[in-house]
């Protein structure tokens, strides 16, 4: 019996000095995640787990830059956009503006209700209910949500992404990602957007993907007299990733809005882009 307690001890022994050697040497490098909460701890605040990156705003880091560049700005801004997705904007835009309002108007209605359940993580139960009854007056009064009645009713609009919500939760945003078709994104903003669809579940794929189709080119049109913002920029990657991701954190937190930092750039470019 002794004999067996002493190679239990031992046993144990050996187990805390590989958990402790194991804890030692994560420590040791640098184990940076920027999709878990923030370290509270000062001994975790105080180690740098950069990997030599630039933090950017909401903490993101641009690990991929070189496929972000090589492949998703080129696909992106070099080839689908110039060749494609511009010309089609520009001849969208040639509609009437009552037809373009409509069309802005019935995809901001289905995103309020998103805004219902966001605002109710946040603890806005307020804004959640002015949501809800934007989508139920836009829905039936303002014919499937093609005319705003409610804004003209007072009820003005309370948006709440799901990426808002858990930055404000704490989560960094996390690595930046300039995906082909997709756009620039960063790993939070892909976990919410992936949620922020579930009103689409409801629907064949074909119409989700449709409805995606005509909302990108819709938002891209509102941008047009804004490209030449990035157009003639020294390194237009680097403004477009800065631009998108200080828009994304003035969300979070809005004393680090991006209209205090950059006064000249117009805060509709930077909706277009994160939308």
């Amino acid at each position: 019996m002794s004999k067996f307690l002493f190679m239990l001890n031992k046993i144990c022994a050996i187990a805390c000095i590989l958990i402790f050697g194991v804890s030692a040497a994560q420590a040791a490098r640098s184990t940076y995640n920027p999709m878990v909460p923030r370290q509270l701890k000062i001994e975790s605040a105080q180690n740098d787990y950069t990997y030599g990156y630039s933090i950017l705003s909401g903490n993101a880091i641009d690990t991929l830059e070189v496929p972000n560049r090589v492949v998703g700005w080129t696909l992106n801004y070099e080839i689908f956009d110039r060749y494609l997705l511009r010309p089609v904007a520009h001849g969208y835009a040639a509609l009437p503006q009552p037809v373009q309002l409509g069309v802005g108007n019935f995809f901001s209605n289905i995103a309020e209700l998103n805004n219902t359940v966001n605002n109710l993580f946040i603890g806005e139960v307020k804004n959640s209910g002015i949501s809800l009854t934007r989508f139920i007056v836009n829905s039936t009064m303002g014919f499937l949500g093609f005319i705003d009645v409610a804004s003209q009713m007072g009820l003005d609009n309370k948006p709440m992404e799901m990426d808002t919500v858990l930055g404000k939760a704490g989560m960094d945003s996390g690595p930046f990602l300039m995906v082909p078709i997709y756009g620039p994104t960063t790993a939070r903003a892909a976990h919410g957007d992936t949620a922020d669809n579930w009103p689409y579940f409801f629907f064949p794929w074909y119409v989700g993907i449709g409805a995606w189709a005509v909302e990108g080119i819709h938002n891209r049109a509102q941008l047009i007299d804004q490209e030449g913002v990035v157009d003639n920029a020294i390194d237009p990657y680097v403004q477009t990733r800065d631009f998108y991701l200080m828009h994304n954190q003035g969300k979070v937190d809005p004393s680090a809005s991006m209209q205090n930092e950059e006064p000249s750039v117009d805060e509709s470019f930077l909706d277009e882009i994160d939308g």
